[in-house]
C-alpha cells in the first residue's frame, strides 16, 4: 500500500469508528420513526422511514457492515412495497418490520480492518501524488544553449542547463525535470538510453535536436524514448506546441465535484475518497442549498442522493435543469436502489447516470473521472477557441458580466484588458497565415503562464485578445500586463526569410469605477484604440 492509499486507508478507518458510534442513534431515529407512523399510517411519515431506511441500507455496505445492510434492506423492500401500494401494513408485515428493528437494534458492528484494505485496490500514481513546483521544468543539454534558453524563459518555463551530458545523471538525482532537451548529435541518444535503463527517470520526456533530419536518426530517437525530434536550428514555436502537449497534464486542473447527499456519513466518504486523488469537493447536505452552491462552485459534476428529506434528487435533478447554464453538467444519482424502472425514472427526470450503493472507492474514482473527461471535452468544443484553447468571445463577455458581478457582491475590483497584435496583417501577408497562426498561439500561451489561475484569458477574435484580473487595481494591471508585453516583444519567429519580432497593445478599464460589463468593454476598447494611434507596443488606460 503506497503513501496516498495509506492516508485514504486511515481516513475512510476514522469514518467507519465515527459510522459505529453514531449507529445506535440511528437504529433509534428509525424506531421513533416506525412509532409515529404507527398512530395514524400517514404517507409522510412512511416517506421519511423509507428514507432512513434506504440511507441505512446504502452505507452499511459501503462501510463494509453486511449485517446492517441486510436488516435495512428487508425494511426498505417493506417501506417501498407498502408506498407503491398506498396502504397501512397487515398484521404479518407489522411482525416482520418490528422483528428487523429489533436484530437492528440488537447489532454491535465490529471494526475489522481487512474490510478497507480489500476496497482500496492498487492505483497508480496520480498527479495529485507528487509535490512538483508549480512550474513546468526543463533541462537543457547542450554546449551552448544561451539563445535556447532565453527564448523558453519568455514562456515562463523553468530552465536550467548543462553544457555536457557527462553531469546529466547526477543532475536528475538532484533536480528531476519534467522535460529534458538534447542535443542528439553530441551522442545523446546513448546517453538518454542509459538514462532510461533506470526505472525511476523512464517517465521523463525527452526532446532531441538534431543536424541531422534522416529516418536513422528519428528511428535511433524514437528507440531512446523520445517524445519529439526537431531539426536545428528549432523553430521556437514548433518545440513550443511540443512542451504545451507534454505539460498539459501537469498544469490541468482537478476536478470540480459537488457531492450532495444528506447523510453525513456517506458525503465523507464520498469526499475523502475523491479528495485522495486530488479533486476538488464542494458537499451540500441540505438540497434547498443547491442552487447556491452549484453558482459559487461552477462544478464538472454533480453526485446526488436520489432519497432526501424536502426534496428528491429526481426533483432537485429537474430544477436545475431549469437553467440553462447548467443543462450540460452531468448529474449522477447515487443509491442503492436497483429496481432498473425507477433508475430510468430517474435519469428522465434529468439524471446522466446512475451508481448503485455501496460503490468500491477505485471505482467511484474511474467513474467521476471518466465522466469530468467527456464533460470537459463537450464544454470545451462549447466554449473554447479551437486555436488556442483560451474562452471564445461569447464565453469570454459572459465570464465579464458574471465576474462583474460576483466582485460587485463580494464589494471587490478587477481590471479587463483589451490586447491587440500590432501589424499582424503584415504578419499574415509577409510570412503566410500558418505563421501568424504561430504568433496567436504564442501570446496565448505566454498569456496563460504568466497570469494566476484565477484570472480569465479569452480570445476575442482574430488577433484581439480580453483578459480578467481579480482582486487588482489599475495600476498593479498595468505592471503585470506591461511585463507581459516586453516579454512578448522579444521572442523570434523563424521562418523562410529569416527572423522576426512581433509587438502588441493593451487597454485597461477597472471596476469599481466602471460599474457595469458594457461600460468596462467600451473604456478598454477606447484605452485600446489610444495605445494603438500613439505608437502602439504600449498599455493604455482612460
Amino acid at each position: 500500500m503506497d503513501k496516498a492509499q495509506s492516508q485514504l486507508f486511515n481516513q475512510l478507518q476514522v469514518l467507519r469508528e465515527k459510522y459505529i458510534a453514531d449507529f445506535p442513534e440511528r437504529v433509534q431515529e428509525l424506531m421513533q420513526s416506525w412509532a409515529q407512523y404507527c398512530k395514524h399510517y400517514d404517507p409522510a411519515s412512511l416517506k421519511v422511514l423509507h428514507r432512513q431506511a434506504h440511507s441505512l441500507k446504502g452505507s452499511g455496505a459501503t462501510y463494509g457492515f453486511d449485517d446492517i445492510s441486510t436488516l435495512a434492506t428487508g425494511l426498505n423492500a417493506i417501506f417501498s412495497q407498502l408506498q407503491d401500494n398506498q396502504t397501512p401494513p397487515d398484521t404479518q408485515e407489522q411482525h416482520e418490520i418490528e422483528a428487523l428493528l429489533v436484530q437492528l437494534d440488537n447489532l454491535q458492528p465490529k471494526l475489522d480492518q481487512d474490510d478497507i484494505k480489500s476496497a482500496i485496490e492498487p492505483q497508480q500514481e496520480t498527479e495529485a501524488d507528487r509535490n512538483d513546483d508549480d512550474l513546468f521544468s526543463i533541462l537543457i543539454v547542450m554546449k551552448d544553449a544561451s539563445e535556447l534558453d532565453e527564448q523558453l524563459s519568455h514562456f515562463g518555463y523553468q530552465i536550467h542547463t548543462l553544457p555536457h551530458n557527462d553531469a546529466l545523471a547526477k543532475e536528475i538525482r538532484t533536480n528531476k525535470p519534467d522535460v529534458i532537451i538534447i542535443d542528439a548529435d553530441s551522442n545523446g541518444i546513448e546517453t538518454i538510453k542509459q538514462l532510461k535503463a533506470d526505472t525511476a527517470n523512464a517517465s521523463i520526456a525527452c526532446i532531441f535536436l538534431a543536424n541531422d533530419d534522416s529516418m536513422i536518426s528519428r528511428l535511433e530517437a524514437v528507440r531512446a524514448g523520445a517524445s519529439s525530434y526537431h531539426q536545428q536550428p528549432v523553430n521556437i514555436s514548433d518545440l513550443i506546441d511540443k512542451l504545451d502537449t507534454i505539460s498539459f497534464k501537469k498544469h490541468e486542473e482537478p476536478n470540480r465535484i459537488l457531492i450532495v447527499e444528506d447523510t453525513q456519513s456517506m458525503a465523507a466518504f464520498f469526499q475523502i475518497t475523491l479528495e485522495s486523488v486530488g479533486m476538488k469537493t464542494v458537499v451540500v447536505t441540505d438540497p434547498m442549498d443547491v442552487l447556491k452552491a452549484v453558482s459559487d462552485f461552477n462544478p464538472e459534476l454533480i453526485l446526488m442522493d436520489m432519497y432526501m428529506p424536502e426534496c428528491s434528487g429526481q426533483e432537485l435533478a429537474s430544477i436545475i435543469r431549469q437553467f440553462e447554464d447548467y443543462v450540460s453538467i452531468p448529474i449522477v444519482f447515487l443509491s442503492s436502489e436497483r429496481d432498473m424502472d425507477k433508475q430510468l425514472e430517474a435519469m428522465r427526470q434529468g439524471g446522466d447516470d446512475f451508481l448503485t450503493k455501496p460503490i468500491n472507492p477505485d471505482h467511484l474514482i474511474a467513474s467521476v473521472e471518466t465522466r469530468t473527461k467527456r464533460y470537459r471535452k463537450l464544454r470545451s468544443l462549447m466554449v473554447r477557441d479551437s486555436l488556442t484553447g483560451l474562452f471564445n468571445h461569447t464565453k469570454t463577455k459572459q465570464m465579464l458580466e458574471q465576474d462583474v458581478y460576483r466582485t460587485a457582491r463580494n464589494k471587490g475590483q478587477l481590471v479587463f484588458a483589451m490586447l491587440d497584435i500590432d501589424h499582424f496583417k503584415q504578419v499574415n501577408d509577409n510570412y503566410g497565415h500558418p505563421m501568424g497562426d504561430k504568433v496567436i498561439k504564442s501570446l496565448a500561451r505566454i498569456l496563460k503562464q504568466r497570469l494566476r489561475k484565477s484570472d480569465t484569458i479569452g480570445r476575442y477574435g482574430g488577433e484581439e485578445f480580453a483578459v480578467i484580473l481579480f482582486d487588482t487595481d489599475i495600476a498593479n494591471a498595468h505592471n503585470i500586463i506591461n511585463k507581459i508585453r516586453k516579454e512578448f516583444s522579444h521572442i523570434k519567429y523563424k521562418c523562410d526569410q529569416g527572423e522576426f519580432q512581433v509587438t502588441f497593445s493593451c487597454g485597461l478599464a477597472s471596476f469599481p469605477e466602471l460599474e457595469n460589463a458594457t461600460d468596462l468593454n467600451e473604456a478598454a476598447d477606447k484605452a485600446l484604440y489610444q495605445a494603438k494611434h500613439t505608437g502602439r507596443n504600449k498599455v493604455s488606460s482612460i
